[in-house]
Order: C-alpha cells, then sequence, then structure tokens
C-alpha cells in the first residue's frame, strides 16, 4: 500500500466514513485553507486524507475531528493544519494496518488466532504481529499475555470513567483504537475459520 489516496482495507466504504464523520466535522467547525493553498490543492489534500484514514472506524475518527480542531493554526485557531500533522495524530491514535505482512494475517487466521480470542489477548497478539512481523517466541508470548493483563485493567479503569462522564480524550482514543484492533483481529479469525470449515468440506 502506498502513503496517498489508495484504497485501504476500508475501501469506498471507509473513504465515505471519513467523509461523514471527520471531514463534516471539521467543515462544520468553520476550519478553511491554508493561506496559499488554492481550492484545487485543498480538495486533493482531503481526497488524500480520506484514503489515508479509511481504516478507521467511526468512534476513533470523531476522536481526531476534535484532536485536529485542537491543533488548529492561525490567529483564530481556525485554519487547517498540515497534511503531514494529521497523519501524524492519526497514528498517535491508531496504527495504519499492516496487512501488506503475510504473517499478520496467517498467523490469526491459523488455529492461533482462535486460541488467542479464547485466552483473551487477540488484540495483544495483532499488534504484535504488526510490531514484530513474525511468529511469537515463547518469551513473546509471556510478554504478550503481560500486555493483555494490564490492557484488561487499563480498560475497565478507563471505562469506569467513562460511565461517570470523566473519562479523557486519551481515554475514549485508547478504548477506540481497541475496539478497532478488536474487530479487525476478530474478522481475520473468522475468515480463517470459515477456510478451514471449507476445506475440510470439500476433503469430506
Amino acid at each position: 500500500m502506498k502513503d496517498g489516496s489508495d484504497e485501504t482495507e476500508g475501501g469506498k466504504e471507509g473513504r465515505a466514513l471519513v467523509r461523514e464523520v471527520f471531514l463534516q466535522r471539521l467543515a462544520g467547525a468553520g476550519l478553511v485553507r491554508p493561506k496559499g493553498m488554492g481550492e484545487a490543492a485543498h480538495a486533493e489534500a482531503l481526497t488524500r486524507l480520506a484514503g489515508f484514514l479509511s481504516y478507521m472506524g467511526p468512534d476513533t475518527l470523531a476522536v481526531l475531528a476534535e484532536l485536529v480542531l485542537d491543533h488548529a493554526e492561525g490567529p483564530r485557531r481556525n485554519v487547517w493544519p498540515s497534511e503531514a500533522v494529521i497523519r501524524g495524530l492519526a497514528r498517535g491514535l491508531q496504527e495504519r494496518p499492516l496487512m501488506e505482512h503475510p504473517i499478520v494475517t496467517s498467523w490469526l487466521a491459523s488455529i492461533e488466532g482462535p486460541k488467542a480470542e479464547l485466552g483473551g489477548y487477540l488484540v495483544e497478539l495483532l499488534r504484535f504481529l504488526r510490531r514484530h512481523p513474525r511468529p511469537p517466541m515463547a518469551m513473546d508470548r509471556r510478554k504478550i499475555l503481560e500486555e493483555a493483563a494490564e490492557n484488561q485493567r487499563g480498560r475497565e479503569l478507563m471505562l469506569g470513567r467513562v460511565e461517570r462522564g470523566t473519562a479523557t480524550a486519551d481515554d475514549r482514543a485508547a478504548l477506540a483504537a481497541y475496539e478497532e484492533d478488536l474487530r479487525q483481529a476478530r474478522d481475520i479469525v473468522a475468515a480463517g475459520r470459515a477456510k478451514r470449515a471449507a476445506g475440510k468440506g470439500q476433503a469430506a
């Protein structure tokens, strides 16, 4: 995948969601294009952003929109920040899926995926494979389990703050990123399970 307006896993639906949740929110807030940037160039930049951000879910996009507003430039704080700044903010919330690494999909689609789902460390396994595109070793597995336990405790605290109405933007971003990773990981596991079932059916 290229870092431009190419389609990610979100495809057309993802880009449409970016326009609906992210771009419309910022346009409604009154952000204007930077001085010296023509309308055509600004439109092209927004199109690239729609492609780049198409992997994000609606909750994460909503959080990102608020972050962009916080980083608005100009004396009135109403000028779009640069494309580079927005991409950096997006990556801080949730990295783009690195599904071009075959190990990410192949490992989760194998019998290891259902094991991780049952064991409660599916998201942590997904994130490990993104960081280190190789099968986890024994020591890696221990760290993955430790990270899963720590994330579970952290999520419980953040969910408690959400219920009390005291959650921060970072809390909501972390929860949204976790849920999006969980959704993607479960999709891969389900696809692998379906493929194995189909293979058994053909063998029969």
